[in-house]
């Protein structure tokens, strides 16, 4: 055995000079603080989701109703097709994904999916939730943001009949709000 080369890793001093190098921060300080904000952010986010996921499914096992087996396979299909982009977006065929995790359709998930959207609708109307112009501007930007783009630019890509689902889609959300905040009083 001959040996050529040995290394050692040296981690840099966690200084105010690396955190000027790491961030957009001056001290090492304030960028403690930013992650902890950011860190907080993100628990209280993901907490809030679980809370909103609750809710929906204990609304979902109170509801009755009858789903054709069209709309399960037709939900299936647009979930398969949805994740098949994604894959592809990154230079993966769904064949070799399938091939490596065994994953398959899976009509549950698209059921649950249906209920949840039907019970959301159904709340929606049942409430007269409705979702505002101002709720519409602050997801464009949200979308300008995320996508480092102009607002004006992202709201040309979209249609009357896009901006028409996006308002039912956060009607949709609306009503998650609503259900989280009727359930927190009724406890």
């Amino acid at each position: 055995v001959k040996v050529k080369e040995i290394q050692k890793r040296e981690l840099p001093e966690v200084n105010d000079e690396f955190a000027s190098e790491v961030s957009d921060f001056d001290t090492l300080e304030e960028y403690k603080n930013d992650l902890r904000v950011k860190l907080q952010d993100e628990k209280q986010k993901a907490a809030d989701t679980e809370i909103e996921n609750r809710v929906v499914d204990k609304g979902v096992e109170n509801a009755s109703m009858e789903i054709a087996d069209q709309m399960v396979d037709e939900e299936v299909n647009g979930m398969l097709n949805d994740y098949v982009r994604r894959l592809e977006s990154q230079g993966i065929s769904f064949k070799q994904y399938a091939e490596i995790t065994g994953m398959t359709a899976e009509k549950t998930q698209a059921l649950k999916r249906i209920q949840t959207r039907l019970v959301l609708e159904a709340v929606v109307k049942a409430e007269n939730i409705t979702a505002s112009d101002e709720d519409v501007d602050a997801q464009f930007d949200k979308m300008a943001e995320a996508y480092k783009m102009e607002k004006d630019q992202i709201k040309g890509m979209f249609g009357e009949e896009q901006i028409a689902q996006m308002k039912e889609d956060l009607a949709v959300q609306n009503a998650i709000t609503f259900l989280v905040k009727e359930a927190a009083l009724t406890e």
